[in-house]
């Protein structure tokens, strides 16, 4: 499996945040398949396509990240969450990590924490990635 393999969202409200995500991500050879500015576009992205990993802030506008979270694993409970938020409150994680979520970065994040939790993310859920991918090749080979 290579990292070229593994589809991954972006989901933030901030610009600035996605932006630099996408460019830590894609530096090194990660595939961002997409990006959502908010929760109503990310649960469009999820209807359409279930991607490996999703990169999830946790605090937005519309829908919250928690929520998000929440739909996410009753759809897909191999998709590999990692919340991203400027708050490292407790029950934050705690909720997070109940709720399913992989793992935290906390805002504003350097490129070594972003790759590091990425990389310990992908060695820590190698076979739910490998059924995802499979899955997804499957589909294509079978015309969906």
């Amino acid at each position: 499996m290579s990292k070229q393999d593994i589809g991954i969202l972006i989901v933030d409200d901030n610009d600035i945040s996605r932006s630099m995500l996408r460019h830590i991500l894609e530096s090194e050879q990660f595939n961002v398949i997409g990006e959502a500015n908010n929760g109503v576009t990310a649960l469009e992205w999820m209807g359409k396509t279930i991607p490996e990993v999703v990169c999830l802030d946790v605090m937005m506008p519309d829908i919250d990240g928690l929520d998000i979270l929440d739909h996410i694993k009753r759809i897909s409970p191999e998709t590999v969450v990692l919340m991203v938020t400027g708050s490292n409150k407790k029950e934050t994680v705690v909720k997070a990590i109940k709720g399913g979520a992989s793992g935290f970065i906390v805002k504003p994040f350097n490129p070594a924490t972003v790759l590091q939790n990425m990389n310990s993310l992908l060695t820590k859920s190698y076979r739910p990635l490998k059924y995802l991918i499979d899955r997804r090749k499957s589909w294509r080979q079978s015309g969906f």
